[in-house]
């Protein structure tokens, strides 16, 4: 990498403070545990879980205006106090409570305000060059956590119980914010930065749009997985979720490391589509699995397609922003995959609870194969709009 191609320290903070955020994100895996021990059902598991989606998505049309026009910095920082407050919250709740629907919303929208802030001030730092390997990169800080957090958090609650987990997680939520505030004020009104008036506005661009409703199919498989498979495992008599997640994590940071730059090289879409196939096929089997082993073994290939999915559809979304639209186009992506996600709580709660978790799981991995074929449609980034992309970022 040459001297020009090197990260900024800004990234590597924004990077690090978003890895003790998402640690504390990413403790929450756990609370289906929690409330399944507690006597609530899978689909009322579901719904706690995705109203925390659904409140991110309705701030999502203001965020991404307000990114494009104020320090960011905040909204990483106020994400980060939010999160903790709503953490401790969790202290005075008894139970399976109606008052965790208000909670999972103060989540939701303080996620949203934290991560698409912080993953659109990495792509914003990220040099053109190495856009896809900075983004995977930076991705990394949050599959770490996917790994650490629900094995750190079943010792703490089997030790300690729930309550000390959420207050662990409080007490990361504070030091995200502290870390966000290291973060130097983004110059967002230099001259240099300046473009025509109207130019904020989202393109129309078919692939743009096309990318962003297949990340929403992406979403609805991750979701499930991500969602369910806590519940899945204690019901299939494994105990244990943390393998799965351990093995993700690591499968999913390995092929970022090793593969990160491919899509730099040999374009988003070769690279897309068979990601998306690996992923849709470790969902399929998911819930066929009844070893550790077996768990472990779904848990890599899972890794392996969502650890080369999401950078690279998001390098694909960032290559048709330009400055004045790089909050949006940021929003659009984390929100297409947010709705994903959020839908996937609510509709296949319903479908465990009458069909089980097999169907459910193939279910899930067929809405990965239809997003496949969104993208097949989608056609080629115009040769007017790279040169316009390189051009903006030789400037």
């Amino acid at each position: 990498m040459s001297s020009t191609e090197r990260l900024p320290r800004d990234f590597y903070l924004v990077t690090a403070a978003n890895f003790v955020f998402f640690l504390n994100f990413a403790s929450f895996f756990l609370l289906p545990v929690h409330l399944h021990d507690v006597g609530a059902s899978a689909e009322t598991i579901g719904y706690v879980m995705g109203t925390a989606g659904f409140a991110g998505i309705v701030l999502l049309p203001f965020l991404g205006v307000l990114l494009d026009r104020v320090d960011r910095r905040r909204f990483v920082i106020a994400g980060g106090v939010v999160m903790a407050a709503a953490s401790y919250a969790y202290l005075l709740v008894p139970g399976a409570s109606p008052v965790l629907y208000v909670l999972r919303v103060v989540q939701g929208m303080a996620f949203t305000a934290a991560f698409v802030t912080a993953s659109t001030l990495a792509a914003e730092l990220a040099p053109l060059a190495i856009r896809g390997r900075a983004l995977g990169l930076f991705g990394i800080s949050t599959l770490l956590t996917h790994a650490i957090a629900p094995a750190v958090g079943e010792v703490i609650a089997r030790r300690l119980g729930f309550a000390a987990l959420f207050a662990f997680a409080g007490t990361l939520g504070l030091g995200s914010a502290g870390l966000s505030a290291m973060v130097r004020a983004a110059r967002t009104h230099d001259p240099a930065r300046r473009v025509p008036a109207g130019a904020g506005a989202l393109r129309r661009e078919p692939v743009l749009w096309l990318t962003a409703a297949t990340m929403t199919a992406c979403g609805m498989g991750f979701g499930t997985v991500l969602t369910f498979v806590p519940t899945f495992v204690h019901v299939v008599g494994l105990e244990r979720v943390a393998p799965f997640f351990l093995s993700y994590s690591l499968a999913a940071i390995a092929v970022r490391v090793v593969l990160g730059g491919l899509s730099d090289r040999v374009g988003r879409r070769p690279v897309l589509l068979p990601a998306m196939a690996v992923l849709a096929a470790a969902i399929a089997v998911l819930g066929l699995v009844g070893s550790v082993p077996a768990l472990v073994a779904v848990g890599v290939a899972f890794g392996a397609g969502q650890g080369m999915v999401y950078p690279t559809a998001n390098a694909l979304m960032v290559d048709l922003s330009h400055a004045g639209n790089l909050g949006r186009v940021q929003t659009l992506f984390s929100g297409s995959f947010s709705v994903g996600v959020a839908i996937s709580a609510f509709v296949f709660g319903g479908v465990i609870e009458r069909f089980g978790y097999p169907r459910a799981f193939a279910a899930a991995a067929g809405c990965v194969v239809c997003g496949m074929g969104l993208l097949w449609l989608a056609p080629p980034l115009s040769s007017a709009m790279r040169i316009a992309s390189v051009s903006r970022e030789s400037r």
